[in-house]
Protein backbone atom coordinates (compact mmCIF):
# COMPACT_ATOMS: atom_id res chain seq x y z
CA UNK A 1 0.00 0.00 0.00
CA UNK A 2 1.25 3.51 -0.87
CA UNK A 3 0.53 6.00 1.87
CA UNK A 4 -0.09 9.62 0.81
CA UNK A 5 2.44 12.16 1.98
CA UNK A 6 0.97 14.36 4.66
CA UNK A 7 1.12 18.15 4.19
CA UNK A 8 3.44 18.52 7.17
CA UNK A 9 5.81 15.99 5.63
CA UNK A 10 5.69 17.81 2.29
CA UNK A 11 6.50 21.09 3.99
CA UNK A 12 9.34 19.49 5.86
CA UNK A 13 10.81 18.01 2.70
CA UNK A 14 10.43 21.29 0.86
CA UNK A 15 12.22 23.04 3.71
CA UNK A 16 14.99 20.48 3.56
CA UNK A 17 15.40 21.08 -0.18
CA UNK A 18 15.60 24.82 0.40
CA UNK A 19 18.06 24.40 3.22
CA UNK A 20 20.13 21.97 1.20
CA UNK A 21 20.16 23.76 -2.14
CA UNK A 22 18.97 27.30 -1.84
CA UNK A 23 20.24 28.86 1.36
CA UNK A 24 18.19 32.04 0.93
CA UNK A 25 20.20 34.08 3.48
CA UNK A 26 23.42 33.31 1.63
CA UNK A 27 22.03 34.27 -1.77
CA UNK A 28 22.65 37.82 -0.61
CA UNK A 29 25.87 37.00 -2.45
CA UNK A 30 24.26 38.32 -5.67
CA UNK A 31 23.71 41.78 -4.22
CA UNK A 32 27.18 41.90 -2.75
CA UNK A 33 28.82 41.00 -6.04
CA UNK A 34 26.88 43.69 -7.91
CA UNK A 35 27.69 46.24 -5.20
CA UNK A 36 31.38 45.28 -5.39
CA UNK A 37 31.37 46.00 -9.12
CA UNK A 38 29.67 49.33 -8.39
CA UNK A 39 32.49 50.16 -6.00
CA UNK A 40 35.13 49.41 -8.61
CA UNK A 41 33.36 51.77 -11.03
CA UNK A 42 33.55 54.66 -8.58
CA UNK A 43 37.34 54.99 -8.59
CA UNK A 44 39.67 57.48 -10.23
CA UNK A 45 41.24 54.63 -12.18
CA UNK A 46 37.89 53.79 -13.76
CA UNK A 47 37.20 57.45 -14.64
CA UNK A 48 40.63 57.75 -16.25
CA UNK A 49 40.05 54.50 -18.14
CA UNK A 50 36.76 55.81 -19.48
CA UNK A 51 38.31 59.09 -20.58
CA UNK A 52 41.28 57.42 -22.22
CA UNK A 53 39.60 54.51 -24.01
CA UNK A 54 35.88 55.35 -23.96
CA UNK A 55 35.81 57.47 -27.14
CA UNK A 56 33.87 60.23 -25.38
CA UNK A 57 32.52 63.04 -27.57
CA UNK A 58 34.47 66.33 -27.36
CA UNK A 59 33.07 69.12 -25.23
CA UNK A 60 30.86 71.42 -27.31
CA UNK A 61 32.27 74.48 -25.60
CA UNK A 62 35.92 73.58 -26.17
CA UNK A 63 36.97 72.41 -22.70
CA UNK A 64 40.28 70.57 -22.90
CA UNK A 65 40.89 66.93 -22.01
CA UNK A 66 42.91 67.55 -18.84
CA UNK A 67 40.49 70.13 -17.42
CA UNK A 68 37.52 67.94 -18.23
CA UNK A 69 39.09 64.88 -16.61
CA UNK A 70 40.04 66.94 -13.54
CA UNK A 71 36.45 68.12 -13.09
CA UNK A 72 35.17 64.56 -13.61
CA UNK A 73 37.44 63.40 -10.78
CA UNK A 74 36.13 66.27 -8.65
CA UNK A 75 32.62 64.95 -9.21
CA UNK A 76 33.77 61.49 -8.19
CA UNK A 77 35.27 62.78 -4.95
CA UNK A 78 32.06 64.64 -4.18
CA UNK A 79 30.05 61.42 -3.93
CA UNK A 80 32.68 59.56 -1.91
CA UNK A 81 33.39 61.91 1.01
CA UNK A 82 32.16 65.00 2.83
CA UNK A 83 35.42 66.77 2.03
CA UNK A 84 34.98 66.01 -1.65
CA UNK A 85 31.42 67.31 -1.59
CA UNK A 86 32.53 70.53 0.05
CA UNK A 87 35.21 70.96 -2.61
CA UNK A 88 32.57 70.28 -5.26
CA UNK A 89 30.20 72.90 -3.84
CA UNK A 90 32.83 75.62 -3.43
CA UNK A 91 34.31 75.11 -6.89
CA UNK A 92 31.66 77.39 -8.41
CA UNK A 93 31.36 75.13 -11.46
CA UNK A 94 27.97 73.64 -10.72
CA UNK A 95 24.41 74.89 -10.37
CA UNK A 96 22.40 74.25 -7.22
CA UNK A 97 20.41 71.54 -8.99
CA UNK A 98 23.60 69.73 -9.98
CA UNK A 99 24.88 69.92 -6.42
CA UNK A 100 21.59 68.56 -5.08
CA UNK A 101 21.71 65.62 -7.47
CA UNK A 102 25.27 64.73 -6.49
CA UNK A 103 24.24 64.88 -2.84
CA UNK A 104 21.47 62.40 -3.68
CA UNK A 105 24.00 60.15 -5.42
CA UNK A 106 26.32 60.41 -2.43
CA UNK A 107 23.50 59.32 -0.12
CA UNK A 108 22.69 56.34 -2.34
CA UNK A 109 26.32 55.23 -2.57
CA UNK A 110 26.71 55.60 1.18
CA UNK A 111 23.98 52.99 1.67
CA UNK A 112 25.34 50.70 -1.05
CA UNK A 113 28.90 50.79 0.30
CA UNK A 114 27.80 50.27 3.90
CA UNK A 115 25.87 47.17 2.81
CA UNK A 116 28.97 45.98 0.96
CA UNK A 117 31.44 46.65 3.78
CA UNK A 118 29.22 45.20 6.52
CA UNK A 119 27.48 42.52 4.50
CA UNK A 120 30.65 41.14 2.92
CA UNK A 121 32.29 39.95 6.16
CA UNK A 122 28.93 38.71 7.47
CA UNK A 123 28.36 36.69 4.31
CA UNK A 124 31.85 35.16 4.59
CA UNK A 125 31.15 34.12 8.18
CA UNK A 126 27.87 32.50 7.18
CA UNK A 127 29.45 30.88 4.15
CA UNK A 128 32.34 29.25 5.98
CA UNK A 129 30.07 28.28 8.85
CA UNK A 130 28.43 25.78 6.49
CA UNK A 131 31.53 23.58 6.83
CA UNK A 132 30.30 21.39 4.01
CA UNK A 133 31.81 21.62 0.53
CA UNK A 134 28.61 20.56 -1.20
CA UNK A 135 26.54 23.19 0.56
CA UNK A 136 29.20 25.83 -0.05
CA UNK A 137 29.39 24.91 -3.72
CA UNK A 138 25.62 25.03 -4.18
CA UNK A 139 25.48 28.39 -2.43
CA UNK A 140 28.00 29.86 -4.89
CA UNK A 141 26.31 28.23 -7.88
CA UNK A 142 22.83 29.49 -7.00
CA UNK A 143 24.04 32.96 -6.06
CA UNK A 144 26.18 33.27 -9.17
CA UNK A 145 23.33 32.12 -11.40
CA UNK A 146 21.02 34.82 -10.06
CA UNK A 147 23.75 37.41 -10.58
CA UNK A 148 24.37 36.18 -14.11
CA UNK A 149 20.69 36.48 -15.05
CA UNK A 150 20.52 40.04 -13.74
CA UNK A 151 23.77 41.19 -15.36
CA UNK A 152 22.92 39.66 -18.74
CA UNK A 153 19.53 41.41 -18.61
CA UNK A 154 21.25 44.76 -17.96
CA UNK A 155 23.84 44.11 -20.66
CA UNK A 156 21.31 43.15 -23.35
CA UNK A 157 18.96 46.02 -22.41
CA UNK A 158 21.90 48.44 -22.61
CA UNK A 159 22.79 47.29 -26.10
CA UNK A 160 19.18 47.52 -27.28
CA UNK A 161 18.10 50.81 -25.71
CA UNK A 162 20.46 52.32 -23.18
CA UNK A 163 18.63 55.64 -23.00
CA UNK A 164 15.48 53.89 -21.80
CA UNK A 165 17.40 51.86 -19.22
CA UNK A 166 19.19 54.96 -17.96
CA UNK A 167 15.95 56.91 -17.66
CA UNK A 168 14.09 54.06 -15.96
CA UNK A 169 16.85 53.56 -13.40
CA UNK A 170 17.09 57.25 -12.53
CA UNK A 171 13.32 57.70 -12.30
CA UNK A 172 13.16 54.70 -9.98
CA UNK A 173 15.94 55.85 -7.66
CA UNK A 174 15.70 59.65 -7.83
CA UNK A 175 13.07 62.33 -8.25
CA UNK A 176 12.28 62.30 -12.00
CA UNK A 177 12.97 66.03 -12.23
CA UNK A 178 16.13 66.13 -10.12
CA UNK A 179 18.55 64.44 -12.55
CA UNK A 180 17.66 66.18 -15.83
CA UNK A 181 20.04 68.93 -16.90
CA UNK A 182 20.81 71.31 -19.75
CA UNK A 183 23.53 70.43 -22.25
CA UNK A 184 25.65 73.33 -21.00
CA UNK A 185 25.51 72.14 -17.38
CA UNK A 186 28.88 70.95 -16.17
CA UNK A 187 27.71 67.50 -15.12
CA UNK A 188 26.63 66.66 -18.67
CA UNK A 189 29.81 68.16 -20.08
CA UNK A 190 32.12 65.96 -18.00
CA UNK A 191 29.79 62.93 -17.81
CA UNK A 192 28.15 62.62 -21.25
CA UNK A 193 25.78 59.73 -21.90
CA UNK A 194 28.60 57.81 -23.61
CA UNK A 195 30.49 57.87 -20.30
CA UNK A 196 27.67 56.04 -18.52
CA UNK A 197 27.07 53.71 -21.45
CA UNK A 198 30.73 52.65 -21.35
CA UNK A 199 30.62 52.31 -17.57
CA UNK A 200 27.53 50.08 -17.68
CA UNK A 201 28.97 47.78 -20.35
CA UNK A 202 32.39 47.52 -18.73
CA UNK A 203 31.01 46.92 -15.24
CA UNK A 204 28.64 44.28 -16.64
CA UNK A 205 31.49 42.45 -18.38
CA UNK A 206 33.63 42.70 -15.24
CA UNK A 207 30.74 41.32 -13.18
CA UNK A 208 30.30 38.38 -15.56
CA UNK A 209 34.01 37.56 -15.43
CA UNK A 210 34.09 37.76 -11.64
CA UNK A 211 30.85 35.83 -11.43
CA UNK A 212 32.21 33.06 -13.65
CA UNK A 213 35.10 32.59 -11.22
CA UNK A 214 32.65 32.07 -8.35
CA UNK A 215 30.58 29.72 -10.49
CA UNK A 216 33.67 27.68 -11.28
CA UNK A 217 34.66 27.54 -7.63
CA UNK A 218 31.12 26.55 -6.67
CA UNK A 219 31.07 23.78 -9.27
CA UNK A 220 34.45 22.45 -8.07
CA UNK A 221 33.28 22.41 -4.44
CA UNK A 222 30.02 20.73 -5.37
CA UNK A 223 31.63 18.09 -7.59
CA UNK A 224 34.30 17.29 -5.03
CA UNK A 225 31.62 15.67 -2.85
CA UNK A 226 29.78 13.82 -5.62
Amino acid sequence: MVCPVQPATQGKRRSEVINEKGYPPLLFFSFLLVFLCFRVAFTEFFVELNYRFGDLPPDQWGMGYKERLSIAKLGLRSVLSDEGMQEFITSGLFREKEIKHMQDVKGLLSVVFKVLYLGGPLWLILFFSLKDKRKMGLTLLFGATLTEIFVIFVLVFSLLNYDLLFEAFHNLIFDPYSWRFFEEDMLLRVYPMKFWYNATLWVSVFALILNSLFQTLGFILWRSTS
